[in-house]
């Protein structure tokens, strides 16, 4: 038999609250409402389930794709704050009135002005589905084991999961298949969250305007540049290196340095630029300075170095500056399908330049979460009649529903991203690439996610042979 796994405090956290609601007074008010998804639920053993095959092996390899991101990079702060504001001076006025003529006439004036930025939670619910607790201790017979051993991880990549899942009881435990079952789903939706609408994709962008009147406020515009679908070349050097040298400009003028920044692609985008890279950085422009007689001289080794070292270091030199590199699932990206401009076995995407941290350590890119904790107070007045409680600090709180034998389990965080400085911000629109064969995808909805098998094996029963069988 496999040893007992040793679990995290936060696991504990999480199992120990739950067990306190099973082993509760079932007339307490949360037995209210009946769990749905009879139908859906997916048994381990017994009868039907996933596991309870003859033979099986000990080691059960996974083969889902985990999702990544930007996220990891960013801090993850406590707020119970809806509508927050986000000042920004962004400049002194032009001289008001004329200069004097005489010793004590009044000079020219001018005014300071400024501009509120605000950011909008979003909201994300995933349910378990209802689990009978018949399902949760039934064997199919003694050949059912329940030793398995995942191999392979399920969550962790990008920072967006709820703390105390058990991957490797995903196997044998109902109750925790069910919960890291929701902590995929939500891990997905959030991810994509930080892009989408109010996430980065829409902050990072021109148009800047004060939260309280509208009024437009071009100091605190990103730096947006369209790549219009050409494939990656030169081109993509200047463009980056404008980019790059566009943003060092502004931090450096408004006296924000030392910035922080990462450079944000999709992983299959970062891997067909790593390609051209080396030798159209270290080459651009050469045409224009040498004449039709002149030749320039690329040591292909040296080029597939520095091609190697980008790809294996994440990074990527800029006008002499190095940049952290991080590759993002949740960019959307353009294909034939979705758009006209893009051939089929081709696709585009955004190239974005993230502003982390200034004056050497200040947050100005980070996530907020409605902080659950703060409910505190309120709870302790239900005295033990609660149906839900938090974990991670009060980031993710799980509702619990219970009627007769059966029970489900729900979770809800409530989230934003916030740039501070968009200013510092700046984002390379429809870079066009063409991948010899596209990377795997973690959505299902996504061109390229897979995945495959069965959810229920059916009636694995039978009919036995029995006296009680033939009346």
């Amino acid at each position: 038999m496999a040893a007992e796994p040793v679990l995290t405090q936060s696991q504990i956290e999480v199992l120990s609250q739950l067990a306190d609601f099973m082993s509760g007074d079932k007339n307490k008010g949360q037995h209210t409402k009946t769990p749905a998804n009879f139908s859906t639920f997916t048994p381990l053993h017994g009868s039907g389930g996933i596991f309870a095959v003859a033979g099986l092996e000990r080691d059960i390899i996974t083969a889902h794709i985990r999702p990544m991101g930007i996220a990891n990079a960013l801090p993850l702060l406590p707020t119970v704050y809806e509508d927050p504001r986000f000042g920004s001076l962004t400049g002194v006025t032009d001289d008001v009135g004329s200069e004097p003529t005489y010793v004590c006439e009044d000079a020219p004036t001018g005014y300071i002005k400024g501009c509120n930025l605000t950011a909008r939670f979003g909201t994300v619910r995933r349910d378990t589905n209802t689990i009978d607790i018949e399902d949760t201790i039934m064997r199919l017979h003694r050949g059912d084991f329940t030793d398995l051993t995942l191999r392979g991880r399920l969550l962790g990549l990008s920072g967006l999961e709820p703390g105390g899942m058990n991957e490797g009881q995903v196997l044998d435990i109902v109750t925790m298949s069910e919960m890291v079952n929701v902590a995929v789903r939500t891990e997905r939706r959030l991810l994509r969250l930080i892009w989408e609408f109010p996430g980065l994709d829409v902050q990072i962008a021109t148009g800047q305007s004060d939260a309280d009147t509208g009024v437009l406020c071009p100091a605190l515009d990103s730096d947006v540049k369209d790549y219009n679908y050409a494939a990656l070349g030169v081109n993509i050097v200047t463009y980056l290196s404008q980019l790059e040298w566009y943003l060092n400009h502004n931090a450096e003028r408004m006296g924000l340095m030392p910035v922080e920044w990462v450079i944000v692609m999709r992983p299959d985008l970062w891997y067909e630029l790593t390609a051209v890279w080396p030798c159209a950085y270290n080459t651009t422009r050469c045409s224009t300075v040498l004449s039709a007689q002149a030749t320039v001289v690329v040591d292909g080794r040296e080029q597939v170095t520095e091609r190697d070292a980008m790809r294996a270091g994440m990074f990527i030199d800029i006008n002499g500056r190095r940049y952290r590199v991080i590759v993002d699932d949740g960019i959307f990206e353009h294909t034939n399908v979705n758009n006209a401009n893009v051939p089929a076995g081709s696709y585009a995407s955004s190239i974005y330049m993230v502003p982390l941290t200034i004056g050497g350590g200040l947050p100005v890119t980070f996530r907020e979460y409605l902080d659950f904790r703060r409910a505190a107070p309120e709870v302790s007045l239900l005295r033990g009649m609660e149906t839900f409680f938090w974990t991670d600090n009060g980031v993710y709180t799980w509702a619990y529903e219970a009627v007769k034998w059966c029970y489900k389990l729900a979770l809800k965080t409530v989230q934003r991203v916030v740039l501070r400085t968009p200013q510092l911000a700046g984002r390379i629109d429809h870079v066009m690439y063409s991948p010899l064969q596209h990377l795997r995808e973690p959505n299902p909805d996504d061109p390229y996610f897979a995945d495959g098998g069965v959810s229920l094996r059916g009636n694995t029963v039978g009919t036995p042979y029995a006296a009680w069988g033939n009346r």
